[in-house]
């Protein structure tokens, strides 16, 4: 009796395919530079201005949690810093690294994906792929965490596979799936949910005895891969002697991030969400469901568990804080991928077509996989120009598609050896002007929540800001400073600070079209304002003596 292979592999007649995978990369490679080289110059949203300032300020010397705050692990900063020594311009540089760690996910993801269908199709999933991490309804245009995690999380899933092929000697390809799972989490705490998923998916495919014995082992040495990154990152925040400010900000604190969200709030984040990226994704969703419905009509349930448990664990992820952002969907997509390629390829051998040609199934349903995401990107790539395309993807906050002008003008007002203070939520106009934030927290949210020491940091900041004497502030407040339950101290200290010694040189305006304006204080000519329009913030200068 013959035993089937525990994963299925590609078909006898598809080995040939490998012959022609540098043709398949190839193609991916040129798909993904098509998609994200019109996009490279999209101004920065504010994750990636805080994450680009600190990477600056790497240069010299200085630290992340030690100098500037922020919440997330440090492999995005060095990511950062690694782009901005490339001989282009800031945000471009940034978004090319984005790009090309999007290409080489792709290709991962082909790898994975034709270890379940063929290699059309397996080209299908990497393209779909490079399209909906591409997809402005998800802030895909964006160098954020997510991007750069979903390389090390897809490489794990083929050190499992080699890990299974070898059934005996697991030690290395468990080592190196652990290693990569570690450095996910190094660019955002939740890459953790993986391990549980490998773990999970090697039990399931394992086979000969001493299985508890195997997996065991494979746990074991997956655990000291995964610890691997993170003793180096350890031993060198150690050696800063920053090790304690690292898990505080990075655990400790966001425990507290974590808790602050009722179960109703969280219900209607995620169904706005929802709400907001079915646009792009409902035909692949129908796919991936057909993948999946089409793994159990063929009695295929150790795949279809695979595929299901490594959705189950994305979705984790992405619900683990309670903040449903947009941009945490793309943590599903390689799942979501790899099952809608098996759907399609399902529908194209399905017995519907009567005597119609293969090529045209094929043709047909090529087009329907990669329809809605397209559709949606078509005018970011051919029509809008960098700041159109900002404001966007950011209906809710078209400010920073002005950041940087605002940027220039910080740093026509100021020198570059004075700070500017920020009672805002967007470091990256600091990055845009070349100036020093007045205080430690270059964005204020960590400062507004339900934290035990709340209180505390806000008085803390206030007394930053005073001692660093700023040039200029930015007054642009988020609702999160206003919102009952939160500490507002720090609130009430900022509107106080800024009437002693500021004028306001620029006003922020909103118009009745949600286009951002920026306003001189002298200026006559200020932008017709509707009922609709609003003023939403000023940047104020300190008064010179």
């Amino acid at each position: 009796m013959i035993r089937t292979p525990p994963i299925p592999w590609a078909a006898p007649a598809e080995n040939r395919a490998v012959k022609r995978t540098p043709l398949s990369l190839g193609i991916i490679l040129l798909a993904v530079l098509a998609i994200r080289a019109p996009l490279l110059g999209i101004p920065f949203d504010r994750d990636e201005g805080g994450y680009a300032y600190i990477a600056w300020r790497m240069g010299f010397h200085e630290l992340p949690y030690r100098d500037w705050i922020d919440q997330k692990p440090p492999g995005i900063f060095w990511i950062y810093r690694l782009a901005l020594d490339l001989p282009l311009d800031p945000i471009r540089a940034i978004h090319w690294m984005a790009l090309l760690f999007c290409a080489a996910s792709a290709c991962a993801l082909f790898f994975v994906a034709r270890r379940f269908t063929t290699t059309f199709w397996a080209i299908m999933a990497a393209i779909l792929f490079a399209l909906l991490s591409a997809d402005p309804l998800v802030e895909g245009t964006s160098a954020n965490t997510e991007l750069f995690m979903l390389l090390p999380v897809i490489l794990s899933q083929l050190a499992l596979f080699k890990a299974i092929e070898r059934n005996q000697s697991v030690a290395i390809s468990a080592l190196l799936g652990g290693i990569a799972t570690g450095t996910a989490i190094a660019f955002k705490q939740v890459a953790i949910v993986n391990l549980p998923l490998l773990a999970g998916a090697y039990w399931l495919f394992v086979e000969g005895p001493g299985r508890l014995r195997k997996v065991f082992t494979f746990t074991a040495w997956m655990a000291v891969g995964a610890a691997a990154p993170w003793l180096l990152i350890g031993g060198w925040f150690t050696s800063q002697h920053e090790l304690a400010a690292m898990i505080y900000h990075v655990f400790t604190h966001n425990v507290g991030y974590v808790e602050t969200l009722s179960w109703k709030e969280r219900l209607e984040s995620c169904a706005a969400a929802l709400n907001a990226i079915y646009r792009s994704e409902a035909l692949p969703w129908v796919f991936a469901a057909g993948g999946l419905a089409s793994l159990g009509i063929a009695r295929r349930f150790r795949p279809l568990l695979y595929l299901a448990g490594w959705g189950a664990a994305s979705v984790a992820g992405i619900c683990m804080s309670g903040y449903f952002f947009r941009h945490y969907f793309v943590q599903w997509l390689p799942p979501l991928c790899v099952a809608a390629a098996l759907g399609a390829g399902a529908a194209e051998s399905a017995g519907l077509w009567g005597s119609s040609p293969a090529w045209r199934r094929r043709a047909i349903l090529a087009l329907l996989f990669v329809l809605l995401p397209a559709i949606i990107l078509a005018p970011f790539l051919l029509v809008l120009s960098p700041r159109q395309a900002a404001r966007e993807i950011y209906p809710g906050n078209s400010l920073f598609a002005e950041m940087p002008a605002l940027g220039k003008r910080i740093a026509e007002c100021t020198s570059a050896d004075q700070t500017v203070f920020l009672f805002a939520a967007d470091p990256e106009v600091l990055f845009y002007a070349g100036r020093l934030s007045a205080t430690r927290y270059i964005f204020l949210l960590p400062l507004y929540g339900s934290y035990a020491d709340a209180d505390s940091l806000q008085r803390k900041t206030a007394d930053e800001v005073a001692a660093s004497r700023p040039a200029a502030a930015l007054y642009l407040p988020n609702e999160m400073f206003f919102s009952d339950g939160n500490d507002q101290y720090f609130t009430r200290w900022s509107k106080a600070y800024l009437k002693q010694g500021f004028h306001i040189d620029t006003y922020l305006a909103i118009d009745a079209y949600n286009i951002a304006h920026l306003v001189p204080a002298s200026s006559s000519e200020v932008p017709e304002l509707s009922k609709a329009g609003r003023f939403c913030g000023a940047l104020f200068v300190r008064n010179s003596r």
